[in-house]
């Protein structure tokens, strides 16, 4: 009969004597190379994310009050979009110089599409296809003096959209477009220039929310 032992004594590979230190240089070496691509690798897939999927972008002026203050971050979708009426949208105004040749990086709110009809009165009440717009995120009324170069009512261009800035009165958008007079304008932004669609306020802290 077989007598079973007892207390047998195992040996892991860290603790094998037999194991060169040649040897274990190469597992830590294969060790660091692993993680060292898996670093690399979440990195680049951070950077695809935040380039293709999402951005950030900081809000600078006054434009968007009271939606957006100056210095406010916000997340925009470059991408995964779809952009309806009242979306706040990230665009390049063209007729705006002032930081390259491409325009200024600025932020509205979508009031019309291609084939609307835009009307504001001289109450500066807003109207789409006739009918006036509930806008509860607006700062003030537009006034006599704020409606812009344009001759109303405006019918929104091909592939284009008509947009606003909620402190309307503190806003350069859609109702000035390029009359050969005027240096600065936006007039109906193309579609090309769409950047993305502002999703969410990110900083500050306090007023971290869906736009």
């Amino acid at each position: 009969m077989n007598t079973p032992q007892y207390g047998t004594e195992y040996s892991f590979d860290n603790e094998n004597p037999h194991i060169s230190p040649k040897s274990k240089r190469k597992d830590i070496a294969d060790t660091a190379y692993i993680w060292l691509q898996s670093m690399i690798e979440a990195v680049l897939a951070t950077v695809l994310f935040f380039t293709l999927i999402l951005r950030t972008n900081v809000i600078m002026g006054v434009s968007m009050r009271p939606t957006l203050q100056e210095n406010d971050k916000i997340v925009v979708s470059p991408l995964l979009y779809d952009l309806d009426y009242g979306d706040v949208a990230v665009i390049w105004a063209t007729g705006i110089k002032e930081k390259s040749e491409r325009g200024d990086l600025i932020v509205k709110r979508v009031i019309g599409f291609a084939g609307d009809v835009i009307d504001i009165d001289e109450d500066g009440t807003v109207y789409r296809n006739g009918e006036p717009l509930e806008e509860e995120y607006a700062a003030e009324k537009i006034d006599k003096y704020s409606r812009g170069n344009l001759t109303y009512p405006h019918t929104v261009e091909e592939n284009c959209i008509f947009v606003l800035g909620d402190n309307r009165n503190h806003s350069t958008d859609s109702r000035w477009e390029d009359d050969g007079k005027t240096e600065v304008y936006v007039g109906c932004i193309d579609m090309k220039y769409v950047v993305g669609k502002a999703l969410f306020r990110i900083l500050p802290f306090e007023r971290i929310g869906a736009l």
